[in-house]
């Protein structure tokens, strides 16, 4: 993002006038070789000193007096002067090249040429026409520290004794450095001094001007040019126009550089030796930083390196820098950087939820600072200087929001992914390919060394797992640029979801690859920044605001200057109102919870089927919907007959697919498919409709049949997976309603907040939900359960009450004609106690048997003494009912199972004065039929079924023992006469046939009813 240290690169201007190279023309042709360990004589040598000569304070840009040339300067042999402070503000930075040469007498010398003969070559095919020289990572060069010179006052000529000669009319505070040049004069003749106006250099090979003066001038801050951070500038014998341009290696590991064009060749001058000094503390002191980080150079043996490339006039490379061999400026040996304990690092978070509401779609900003005062930098003093410290960079940021506030599946529609491809990343192109339908917000970069802030946008990235804390689910890709300082600056931030919660934590951290270094330690791009703020799209609702009035996040961020150490930063977002009205809730159990229920089928039509709908809503800013426990109308109820379960494999395979696979392949057979469950999800006006499928399924959680619910969780470019949700459907044995309990649904999949506003149930299979034959009002009744005070613990749920009324029609409009046959078997003397097998068949289409009394003839008795065991109310219900409390077996066919429910005949506790008769018949499901035993208005045993189950049984089948476990006996020879019984059966919607005079088959009796 910065532009940084342009300081040490200065020294590139050197080769300002002409530089012999050779015909190869790489940087190891025109510059002296570097040595191991470094040395002096090194033709490529960089770093930060406090002096520039032992000794030396910087006062002014040239020397008033000569230069003790006694004292050496800043080197690799001097590493006691070099400057190692983390973060700190050198008094010198120093770039220098020296030209190949060798040396003739003592102060004479002669551009080095191969062969002295020549070649033919010309003297300009042999000058440097070009040099890049590249920072450390980290190392930071700041043009607004100082004031910046216009490019009218720095090429200013002035003419002096006739001549025009360029002295820039720059502002001394423009002055950030200067530049110290040892030139060679080749002639015959006696040339003009460059330095000294009027005076005159003496023929031959020399160095000039005078050693103890040199050729020293100042370097300017000047205005940069249209895409570029910072450009330098220096003049060099008042003709020669030197000019260092600024840039940012923001394709990789984001160093600073400079590339300086050098002028023409001007026989016979050539440089020597060009030096460049920075002032490192000039304008606010900020001028150049180095790097905010301790690495062992051992084990980072280039990462503190700064680099050198050339190329000539005669034999540029047209790809340069590329193909140009990079001469290596090293730390001298044992020099590290230090004091990463002292550098300062308090970064700040703000988030601005962009919304006064609870639960509700959120245009949140959030701002990450880091505080850059100069005026407040405090520092070591040293030879009267004072270091100031800046601020560590940011290594990692871990940047949680507030508690509660999370993905809004609202913000999926219409979006689509950018991928890694499309941003661009790693590419120097200033635009991108993202679709521009990924892009969700805004981002704003401020950094000290930039005259404007970087201003971009945020993308949604591809989705590269299905795991949401792993980081690479969610992505979003920053990018901020601008395009007058030629930077642009793409992040890649991976968005960690907690999978109970939905906790949103977006972390910051690159692998970035240096251009020379080979790879770098992990982190962010080494540099400054005062804010990043980061803007999403109230337009595209990608976030919700947390459910109550306050929420704290807390985030962490890693300083370069410390790897490890994570510091703590908290940000609480206040809410003040609830969209469903009045003051926003101080806690989770406080939230609201009137949620709307409604089922009914599509039509009303007694003992017809019909698609059958349940809706259930909620509003934002209410608890999260968890757990649907209803019970269904009498009668209403489903046909299972014909209906495969999707089995417990296919379940749970479901349950691992992703979303796109489950949708265009669904786990459970098509044959169990029962309907369609519509959810919509999300906060604001237009939440995200998801379609899943119903199947039925087998027993679940102690209940006998369930259904499935898949959703492919499916949202715009992201596949969070499938989400499946199980309800129980008990059956109660006595009345056979069906009671519906949920699993806790999902508040939280895939990471994302689901915020469920509806959910749509429709059951549409033909001929599967069966109305009821009675028509009298009912409901369905029970609760709904939301979160509470806690949304992960079913121990904090909340409950609502529901009731919706319901009620069939046309029940009258149904016929009733049941048959009923009775037939006894064994002794037919009296005290025998005879065998009685009962037959029931119903026409489908009628209605359903409602109550049945059977009252038995006065010669057959209740056999008391057979009355023993009797199984109690827990014993029936663990089906542990005792053998000797079985009196006999019974089966029914009903069209709404695929198999005859079959089970034994009980005497059970009961309320009345004798053991209720009690039929469990088991199958699909279990329903019992609860007879009451007492004495019939003629003195014979009566048997009353009071609630017979409203769904329709074709045929019923009862055996009751005989002998010694039979409840009959005879009080008469039963083949002395026909005998009759009273049956009363009244249909479910009020209709009755009675017989008085049943005609009960003694069948021992032989076809004239004697035996």
């Amino acid at each position: 993002m910065a532009k940084r240290s342009f300081a040490l690169l200065l020294v590139c201007m050197g080769t300002l006038l002409a530089l012999p190279a050779l015909a190869a023309a790489d940087t190891g042709d025109v510059i002296e070789p570097q040595n191991e360990p470094p040395t002096a004589a090194d033709g490529w040598q960089a770093g930060t000193c406090y002096e520039n000569q032992v000794g030396e304070v910087p006062e002014t840009p040239i020397p008033t007096k000569p230069v003790d040339l006694s004292k050496p300067f800043c080197s690799p042999t001097t590493p006691e002067i070099f400057y190692t402070q983390a973060g700190g503000h050198p008094p010198f930075g120093f770039d220098q090249y020296i030209v190949r040469h060798k040396t003739l007498v003592p102060g004479v010398v002669e551009p080095l040429i191969e062969d002295d003969d020549a070649d033919g070559l010309p003297f300009e095919d042999r000058v440097l026409k070009t040099e890049r020289v590249d920072l450390p990572p980290g190392f930071t060069e700041n043009p607004q520290s100082s004031p910046q010179c216009s490019q009218e006052d720095f090429e200013k000529v002035v003419v002096i004794g006739g001549q025009p000669r360029r002295i820039p009319a720059c502002d001394p505070s423009t002055i950030i450095g200067r530049e110290e040049v040892w030139l060679v004069v080749n002639t015959a003749e006696a040339v003009p001094n460059p330095s000294e106006p009027g005076k005159f250099l003496p023929k031959g090979f020399v160095i000039a001007p005078d050693p103890a003066k040199g050729t020293r001038v100042a370097v300017y801050n000047l205005e940069p040019n249209e895409g570029e951070p910072a450009r330098l500038g220096f003049v060099i014998a008042f003709s020669k126009v030197i000019e260092l341009k600024g840039d940012v290696a923001w394709e990789s590991d984001f160093h600073e550089y400079f590339t300086i064009e050098l002028p023409a060749p001007s026989v016979p001058f050539s440089t020597l030796k060009s030096r460049l000094i920075a002032f490192g503390q000039s304008g606010n002191g900020t001028h150049i930083t180095t790097p905010t980080t301790c690495f062992d150079p051992n084990e980072w043996p280039h990462l503190y390196s700064t680099w050198f490339r050339g190329q000539s006039f005669g034999e540029p490379n047209p790809t340069f820098p590329e193909g140009s061999t990079a001469f290596e400026g090293k730390l001298p040996p044992g020099i590290a950087p230090t004091g990463c304990e002292r550098v300062p690092f308090d970064p700040g978070l703000d988030v601005d939820p962009g919304t006064n509401a609870v639960d509700s779609p959120a245009a949140a900003t959030v701002t990450t600072t880091l505080p850059f005062d100069p005026a407040k930098e405090g520092g070591e003093v040293r030879n009267g200087g004072t270091e100031g410290i800046s601020q560590s960079h940011v290594r990692k940021a871990e940047i949680t929001l507030p508690k509660g506030m999370g993905l809004n599946p609202s913000g999926a529609q219409g979006l689509a992914a950018c991928t890694d491809a499309q941003f661009k990343k790693g590419v120097r192109v200033m635009d991108n390919e993202c679709p521009a339908a990924s892009n969700i917000g805004s981002v704003e970069v401020e950094s000290p060394p930039l005259r404007e802030p970087l201003i971009g946008n945020v993308y949604v990235g591809e989705q590269q797992s299905r795991d949401p804390e792993s980081g690479d689910q969610f992505r979003i890709l920053l990018e901020a640029k601008s395009e007058h300082e030629d930077i642009n600056a793409r992040l890649v931030g991976h968005v960690k979801a907690n999978k109970t919660t939905g906790e949103l934590t977006a972390v910051l951290n690159d692998k970035l690859t240096g251009q020379f270094a080979g790879e770098l330690p992990e982190g962010l791009p080494q540099v400054p920044f005062e804010s990043i703020r980061v803007h999403f799209d109230g337009a595209k609702n990608v976030l919700t605001s947390p459910p109550i009035c306050s929420a704290t996040g807390t985030s962490r961020f890693e300083p370069w200057a410390r790897p490890g150490e994570l510091k703590p930063v908290n940000s609480t977002v206040t809410l003040s109102s609830d969209p469903t009205g009045g003051a926003c809730p101080k806690t989770m159990a406080e939230r609201k919870f009137t949620p709307t229920y409604k089922a009914a089928p599509e039509s009303t039509q007694g003992g017809s089927y019909s698609p059958f709908h349940v809706l259930i809503g909620r509003r934002d800013g209410e608890q999260e919907l968890k757990v649907v426990d209803v019970t269904l109308p009498k009668g209403l109820t489903g046909k299972l007959a014909g209906i495969p379960y999707c089995s417990e494999q296919a379940i749970a395979a479901a349950a691992t697919k992703s979303g796109r696979e489950e949708s265009d392949k669904p786990s459970c057979d098509e044959n169990s498919f029962l309907g369609t469950a519509k959810t919509t999800s999300g906060t604001g006006d237009h939440p995200l409709q998801i379609l899943g499928n119903v199947w039925l399924a087998g027993p679940y959680n102690g209940a006998p049949v369930s259904l499935v619910v898949t959703t492919p969780a499916l949202a715009g470019p992201f596949d969070l997976g499938t989400v499946v949700v199980r309800v129980a459907l008990f059956v109660d044995p006595e009345t056979a309603q069906v009671h519906a309990v949920s699993d806790p649904i999902p508040d939280v999949f895939g990471g994302a907040k689901l915020d469920i506003r509806s959910i749509d149930l429709n059951l549409y299979r033909k001929k599967f939900m069966l109305n009821p034959t009675n028509c009298a009002a009912q409901a369905t009744t029970g609760a709904l359960k939301g979160g509470g005070a806690n949304p992960a613990d079913p121990a904090a749920f909340s409950s609502y009450a529901v009731n919706d009324p319901f009620q069939a029609t046309g029940c009258n409009k149904l016929a009733f004609k049941p048959k009923l046959k009775i037939q006894l078997y064994g002794g037919t003397k009296r005290t025998k106690n005879p065998r009685l097998k009962a037959v029931l068949t119903a026409r489908e289409g009628d209605a359903n048997i409602g109550r049945t009394a059977v009252t038995m003839p006065r010669s057959l008795f209740l056999e008391q003494s057979h009355i023993g065991t009797v199984c109690t109310r827990p014993q029936l219900a663990s089906h542990t009912c005792p053998k000797a409390s079985v009196y006999g077996s019974a089966e029914a066919k009903s069209p709404l199972l695929k198999d005859k429910l079959k089970g034994k005949v009980y005497l059970v506790s009961s309320n009345n004065e004798l053991p209720d008769l009690l039929v469990d018949l088991r199958g699909q499901v279990e329903v019992y039929l609860r007879g009451v035993i007492s004495s019939g208005s003629t003195g014979g045993l009566k048997t009353v079924f009071r609630k017979v189950p409203d769904v329709p049984v074709k045929r019923f089948v009862l055996n009751m023992k005989g002998g010694k476990k039979s409840l009959l006996v005879n009080s008469t020879d039963l083949c002395d006469k026909k005998q009759r019984a009273i049956v009363k059966m009244k249909g479910q919607n009020g209709k009755k046939k009675n017989n008085n005079k049943f005609k009960l088959n003694v069948v021992s009796c032989g076809k004239k009813g004697k035996k």
